[in-house]
């Protein structure tokens, strides 16, 4: 798919709607990783500087919202999900020159925007507390996106992570504006994703994180393209249970059985998974605490007990594959999705190896993406004392990555924008 680029558009004096990904962790209304939303200055400053009237446009988290009174419902049980929250951290770089408006749609937000200087910008509260962002019905996301289209010279969407989305703000609201355009992170988030859709091989990707029904099709669709593939997270446990591994309580998704044993079928030699790990119990008592934190190598008839789950890779599971990856020498090395429970400083050694993987691996294209990821990559680069930017190329798009590259780049959003 082409598309219109940013700077091909004359934005000055024009009202240009920018949706972003300010999704990012909250926790008692403070921000805890801005990395997502600081990729989005490049281009909210290009607008600014080019005398624009920039709104912006965000959801965050998941807001629940019954057929009634689903606005004044959201405002009750916001907590985490205002984005009220985000403007304030904006507020920090932009002073007076940004604005909040605590609806999306309405007179009040139609001539906020009419009296908006140009240069400056405005935040609308959460995308997601207006029912027709995910309505299931279709005349209810198409009549939202005409509603908001009328206050906007100009669409354009600068999150690969929200792609993947069918929302009204990114796959219906750019058919009714005549002057679309990708921002320029989607741009450079676009261009890394179409290197791993046609990788220079050899290639390599690292499958990590929680959601593992995300992650199967693109783990297929990844050794179709001839890539190497290095399991760790919960990606690990049905491969586990496949070599009769005893995982314990380990987090495992049903009915993937048949298709494992089909990879691995098909692919034995490049499918590689843990032979050791670090456990341990969480306990769910208001905090995640987690006890019975040790160490199971199953080659040597280790077993995960019940109540116990996998929570990291081992030592010498990470030594083989940067054994591996010295051997093999990839040109192109992806990863997505941490190897361990990161929030918790003993099951960080995995992602940390990884990230010293990405490190010494200079003469590759790295791409890395997902939030829990990138953070776990951050954390490598403060505790070790290492520029971030030697460890390769971030993207946020988080799932969207997996999706773009199981998809070959045909996303609800980016079709919206795609030229005809």
């Amino acid at each position: 798919m082409k598309y219109q680029d940013l700077n091909q558009l004359d934005v000055q004096n024009k009202t240009v709607f920018l949706r972003i990904d300010g999704n990012v962790p909250i926790a008692n209304k403070k921000v805890l990783d801005s990395s997502r939303i600081q990729a989005h200055y490049t281009t909210i400053n290009y607008l600014m500087d080019k005398g624009a009237r920039t709104i912006i446009g965000t959801h965050i988290g998941r807001p629940k919202l019954p057929e009634a009174s689903a606005k004044n419902n959201a405002r009750s049980n916001r907590s985490d999900t205002d984005a009220q929250i985000i403007f304030k951290y904006l507020q920090k770089r932009y002073g007076n020159k940004i604005l909040f408006s605590d609806s999306c749609v309405g007179e009040d937000v139609g001539r906020t925007i009419k009296n908006l200087r140009n240069g400056h910008l405005l935040l609308l509260q959460n995308l997601r507390y207006q029912k027709g962002e995910q309505s299931q019905k279709e005349g209810e996301k198409r009549d939202f996106a005409i509603t908001l289209s009328s206050y906007f010279d100009i669409y354009v969407n600068d999150a690969l992570s929200v792609c993947q989305n069918n929302d009204a703000s990114i796959a219906y609201l750019p058919r009714f504006i005549k002057k679309t355009a990708i921002g320029l992170l989607l741009k450079k988030e676009i261009h890394l994703m179409e290197k791993l859709v046609n990788p220079v091989l050899p290639a390599a990707a690292f499958l990590g994180g929680f959601k593992v029904q995300d992650k199967i099709g693109v783990l297929q669709k990844l050794l179709k393209k001839s890539f190497d593939v290095f399991i760790g997270g919960a990606m690990r446990n049905p491969f586990l249970r496949f070599h009769k591994y005893p995982i314990g309580d380990s987090v495992l998704p049903s009915h993937y059985d048949e298709l494992i044993y089909q990879m691995i079928e098909d692919f034995r030699d490049k499918i590689h998974i843990p032979f050791d790990v670090r456990v341990g119990r969480i306990e769910n008592n208001g905090k995640k605490k987690i006890s019975n934190l040790r160490y199971v190598d199953f080659l040597k008839k280790g077993k995960i007990s019940a109540g116990e789950e996998a929570l990291d890779n081992g030592p010498k599971t990470m030594s083989s594959y940067r054994e591996i990856v010295k051997q093999k020498g990839f040109r192109t090395i992806f990863a997505n999705g941490p190897f361990g429970f990161i929030e918790h400083r003993s099951f960080r050694s995995g992602t940390f190896q990884l990230a010293r993987i990405f490190l010494e691996n200079q003469h590759a294209l790295r791409v890395y993406g997902g939030g829990d990821i990138i953070h776990g990559f951050n954390l490598f680069s403060r505790y070790f004392h290492k520029d971030i930017t030697e460890l390769g190329e971030r993207c946020y798009a988080g799932n969207g990555v997996l999706q773009f590259i199981a998809n070959d780049g045909d996303l609800p959003g980016l079709r919206a924008l795609s030229l005809k």
